[in-house]
């Protein structure tokens, strides 16, 4: 993967999460060894797959408390009123939004199309394995780690 796509998927993750739910992305160029993966927090995956000239995935996993911030954000909702499934759709629409976006910028002619996205609350969550897969991205953000997966 090279440099500038790097490049890109910070930059626009970083620009959604801001402007669509106010929560601050950092991306981090260099992810810690194992021993600073271990997170004690629940996680959400959601994933998302897209088609066209090149097809691939995008895969997201946050931490609840994340999921819980940006869902509060997004519906202007207060904590003790935000459910699971809620969560679980703003993680999905996270997903769709940031990919989107993506697509537009490196797919200007719109010939790509993503599928609906799925999102699940895991039973187990391992910085540590995410961090080995080569499409790996990480975001520090207030409120735990951000993970992307592109492959």
């Amino acid at each position: 993967m090279d440099g500038q796509f790097r490049s890109l998927i910070f930059q626009t993750f970083g620009e959604v999460f801001e402007t669509m739910f106010f929560t601050f992305l950092e991306p981090v160029d260099e992810v810690p060894g194992p021993e600073a993966l271990v997170c004690d927090d629940t996680y959400i995956r959601a994933d998302i797959v897209y088609q066209g000239p090149q097809s691939g995935r995008f895969t997201i996993y946050l931490p609840k408390r994340l999921a819980r911030n940006v869902t509060m954000n997004f519906l202007g909702a207060d904590e003790a009123d935000i459910s699971d499934e809620q969560m679980l759709d703003t993680a999905k629409e996270a997903t769709n939004m940031a990919v989107g976006s993506l697509l537009g910028k490196i797919d200007p002619a719109g010939e790509s199309k993503l599928n609906i996205p799925e999102a699940t609350i895991l039973d187990q969550f391992s910085g540590a394995e995410i961090a080995s897969e080569p499409g790996a991205f990480l975001f520090d953000t207030d409120f735990g780690r951000l993970w992307v997966v592109f492959s």
